[in-house]
């Protein structure tokens, strides 16, 4: 089971593939249920905290905000940024390709796929929906940002890591497998680019899903998007393209945001970073690692890894300085929030995410989790502020009109 490992100092690195979690460099260990328990006395590296809602979670985590600033000490003053000239410019996006609608159209038919639960035991195979704990190793130490408890994926090849999911398919429901792997030149995080890596994966699950007939007529009106494949196909162009539009404004968000911070000059103590750093780890992985039994070497190790982490810490302090920012033009501009508008405004953000209503009240009832949700209702009030000031143009913008 994937619960621990303890990989040795040196690791073939069999070319396999991989598909699943974000990291994927690893190394081999003991068997995943192989656990050695700590003394009773033992504490974990950071205590763990109440874990927030998972509404809370989801806005905090999506959006560019750095929770409990309110709560900080020693925050480094920061003179707010002049909004005059605002003046941004968005780059054209990429365009739909043959390839980006192919791949809705499968996932829309799958959608209407019949599924059937598969018992322990009984074996899997590729194109199953498959429930996964992972954890990922490369270098012999555990990869920032791997673990996966609880993952469900479809079990088809994965660009990021080859060969992934045909070695799982070779598994049964309730089994334990090592998978060894070299990541692909152009994996995301540069540094482990060209890497061996290992995981130990747990089947916790599987659904054997069977396809509909695409081509049939039953299955077109099961779709609901049309009677041919032609109108199918015209309703998901323009759907990707309404979504395309909308990550076009939160590019403009985004490099409005960078702007306002480069105007500030903003500085970010290391101290701050590590903070942000260590409760980040403590949500997405810490706990985790302590129900798995990992010992407080490895539990620290692994948070090292995320204190060292090039990307990590770039997000982090880019989060810290925009909320920053955002919160002296919110002080200085005399910004004021009602309870009722911050309803409103968490409303309008969750609503992607599948948040209902009923979750967001039901967290604002918690004192912890109201806390967290203010503070993003306070950043998506700066945030709102900041863009009604700010000019953009979207590349190509004029000729498409035209």
């Amino acid at each position: 089971m994937a619960t621990k490992k303890n990989p040795p100092a040196k690791s073939p690195a069999p070319a396999a593939k991989a598909s699943g979690p974000s990291s994927a460099p690893a190394k081999p260990a003991k068997s995943a249920a192989a656990s050695s328990k700590p003394p009773a006395s033992s504490k974990p590296p950071e205590a763990p905290a109440p874990a927030p809602a998972a509404p809370v979670q989801q806005l905090v985590q999506r959006l560019p905000v750095a929770p409990g600033l309110g709560h900080q000490a020693d925050l480094p003053e920061v003179k707010a940024p002049s909004l005059e000239n605002l003046n941004i410019r968005v780059p054209q996006g990429e365009d739909l390709t043959e390839e980006d609608l192919l791949e809705r159209f499968h996932e829309l038919a799958r959608a209407k796929a019949e599924v059937r639960q598969r018992a322990e035991g009984e074996a899997l195979a590729m194109g199953d929906d498959v429930q996964l704990d992972i954890l990922g190793y490369a270098n012999g130490r555990l990869i920032p940002l791997s673990t996966r408890m609880g993952f469900w994926m479809e079990l088809a090849p994965q660009v990021m890591l080859p060969g992934f999911a045909e070695v799982i398919a070779e598994a049964s429901v309730g089994d334990s497998v090592e998978v060894g792997l070299v990541l692909p030149d152009n994996y995301p995080a540069e540094q482990l680019r060209g890497m061996p890596a290992r995981f130990l994966v747990d089947v916790k699950g599987a659904r054997e899903v069977r396809m509909p007939d695409t081509e049939s007529d039953a299955f077109l009106k099961l779709l609901g998007r049309g009677s041919t494949h032609e109108e199918v196909m015209s309703s998901i162009v323009e759907e990707m393209e309404g979504e395309m539009a909308d990550m076009l404004w939160v590019d403009a968000r985004n490099r409005v945001l960078d702007e306002i911070v480069a105007r500030s000059d903003v500085s970010v103590p290391k101290a701050l970073v590590d903070e942000e750093i260590r409760r980040r780890w403590q949500q997405a992985e810490g706990e985790v690692l302590a129900q798995k039994f990992f010992s407080l070497e490895e539990q620290q190790e692994a948070l090292d890894g995320w204190m060292h982490h090039p990307g990590i810490r770039d997000d982090v302090e880019r989060r810290l300085k925009i909320a920053l920012v955002l919160r002296a033009i919110a002080q200085r501009d005399k910004l004021q929030l009602t309870p009722q508008y911050a309803l409103e405004l968490l409303k309008e953000s969750s609503e992607p995410f599948g948040i209902t209503e009923a979750q967001l009240r039901e967290s604002l009832l918690d004192p912890a989790a109201s806390a967290q949700m203010m503070d993003v209702a306070w950043h998506l009030l700066a945030v709102e502020h900041v863009m009604t000031q700010a000019k953009v143009t979207f590349e190509g913008a004029e000729a498409a009109l035209a």
